[in-house]
């Protein structure tokens, strides 16, 4: 059985104060910030080694999209366990781009004849959610979102356990092959083995071009600004007695008493 799970780089830390935020997040245009694997996707492949570990005949692969950069990313999930990883080399607005993404998933899938496409339920930087089930939809394969547990699993189908709105929980049953998006916080992500990472090299890391691919880019950005400020806070100053009152003028003008 053959596992392919996504993995997106992204910024280890961006100050929420910085008025370029949206900017360097989409054209990743700060060589002073560390990449980390997205949390989503690293659960996701929390959730595949979980798997290889119950069985020695399942193999891991992973797959990047984007510059170089995503090298040192990719070497960790190596360093985690899988046993290749692919990149597909291109320039970072490809990268966060949904339907070129998903073609180049699609294209990785098929030529290793994978069983099981495991991705995070969104990205923590451009809080995109779609990758995973637009696969899905190229190859025509059952998918789920949300998912939070595998309750069972054979060479023909997969019971696993969902989170739906409201924080119900579903049982479902999928045959393979199929694509599951995994919730955050679902598992404790293990640390790379150092002499795994360094080990590393062009034959368990291929990296691929696009040149001569016919892979789409359907999302065109025209600006990326800030939130604009609606509300604002106010501290209450004086005695507790003082306080309190003020707060209760407050509560009877919004006509909440």
């Amino acid at each position: 059985m053959k596992i392919l799970v996504t993995i997106k780089p992204v910024f280890e830390e961006i100050q929420m104060t910085d008025p370029d935020i949206l900017e360097k997040n989409f054209h990743k245009q700060n060589p002073d910030l560390n990449y980390k694997i997205n949390r989503f996707d690293d659960h996701a492949l929390e959730e595949a080694l979980k798997l290889k570990e119950q069985s020695n005949t399942i193999q891991i692969f992973t797959i990047s999209v984007g510059t170089k950069q995503s090298l040192d990313i990719l070497k960790k999930t190596i360093g985690k366990g899988a046993d290749k990883a692919f990149l597909i080399e291109t320039e970072t607005k490809n990268a966060n781009d949904p339907d070129f993404v998903s073609d180049a998933v699609k294209d990785i899938f098929m030529e290793n004849s994978c069983d099981l496409l495991f991705c995070g339920m969104m990205s923590e930087d451009m809080m995109n959610g779609v990758t995973g089930l637009l696969t899905a939809s190229k190859l025509s394969i059952p998918s789920l979102s949300g998912i939070t547990f595998i309750e069972d699993i054979s060479s023909e189908k997969i019971v696993v356990k969902r989170e739906l709105e409201g924080g119900t929980a579903q049982k479902a049953e999928l045959s393979l092959p199929c694509a599951l998006n995994f919730q955050a916080g679902i598992n404790k992500p293990g640390y790379p083995n150092v002499m795994r990472m360094l080990k590393a090299d062009e034959t368990s890391i291929i990296v691929k071009s696009t040149e001569n691919t016919d892979f789409k880019n359907s999302t065109e950005i025209n600006d990326l600004k800030l939130p604009s400020k609606t509300r604002k806070g106010e501290i209450l100053q004086g005695s507790i007695e003082d306080k309190a009152k003020a707060f209760v003028e407050i509560l009877k003008q919004k006509k909440i008493l």
